[in-house]
């Protein structure tokens, strides 16, 4: 026969949450929600076909034009403050032009595929710096040949393929002129450029979004979640059938034993 208490146990319709359950529950919402709203809302996956690209909004601009002029370099950084990228070509050398860049509708200096024995050199790769950038796009002109870019991630995952293709003979002359970028979910590291052929195009105004680091907001958040976790399963009570296989001593009331 069981006992008044040991009914009265059994027969609860519900069990209460007690205060402290309460309180852990909470601080997994508020942690949950703080991360939520610092995580980034990135765009998809896209190809940008203008400056004014929504996904480009508040993004640096790089112009070139600090950059010594009718100069060569086999891998060069360009920064704004701590923020920027690098451009590697995959042969011998880029140039810095200040000649034809105006020719096509672009003003000061501009990055030319070209290396110092005036030979086209249009494969190189471009590396940003710090966590990346979620968008980037550049103003590409004189471009003869298709162009082939592909973005990735820290990790050396491809993100996406891209096919820029030849401005002529659709176009001709210093009409040759377009925009080119790429917008993705992830973090773009670095892009890679690779061509049909050998071409002399020029770029200019390359504007990139930075990703900003992890910021303190993100990082609190987390470690309350850790706390949570942690406090929850210190003090979830450990089953009788398991203290029995541990060896642990099963200690019960004496109104929770039959008669």
């Amino acid at each position: 026969m069981k006992t008044q208490g040991s009914l009265d146990r059994h027969n609860r319709p519900g069990r209460s949450c007690r205060p402290g359950q309460r309180i852990r529950r909470e601080i997994l919402c508020l942690a949950a929600a703080a991360i939520f709203v610092l995580l980034p809302a990135n765009a998809f996956a896209t190809l940008i076909t203008s400056a004014g690209d929504a996904s480009l909004s508040g993004a640096l601009l790089q112009d070139f034009d600090s950059t010594v002029a009718n100069s060569f370099f086999a891998t060069q950084t360009f920064l704004i403050g701590t923020d920027g990228f690098s451009v590697t070509p995959i042969n011998r050398e880029l140039h810095i032009d200040n000649q034809y860049c105006g020719s096509f509708g672009t003003a000061g200096n501009c990055l030319d595929t070209m290396n110092n024995s005036n030979q086209a050199n249009d494969d190189f790769d471009v590396v940003f710096t710090g966590a990346g950038v979620s968008a980037f796009g550049f103003d590409l002109v004189a471009l003869d040949n298709d162009w082939t870019v592909e973005t990735y991630d820290s990790a050396d995952n491809l993100l996406g393929t891209y096919l820029i293709a030849s401005q002529s003979p659709g176009l001709t002359g210093f009409n040759r002129r377009g925009y080119f970028g790429a917008a993705e979910s992830t973090a773009i590291q670095y892009f890679t450029v690779r061509s049909t052929g050998n071409d002399r195009a020029l770029i200019d105004n390359f504007s990139y979004a930075t990703v900003p680091e992890p910021n303190v907001g993100m990082l609190l958040g987390l470690g309350m979640l850790t706390l949570a976790g942690s406090r929850f399963r210190q003090q979830t009570p450990t089953p009788s059938h398991a203290r029995h296989r541990s060896g642990m001593p099963d200690v019960r009331r004496a109104s929770d034993v039959d008669d």
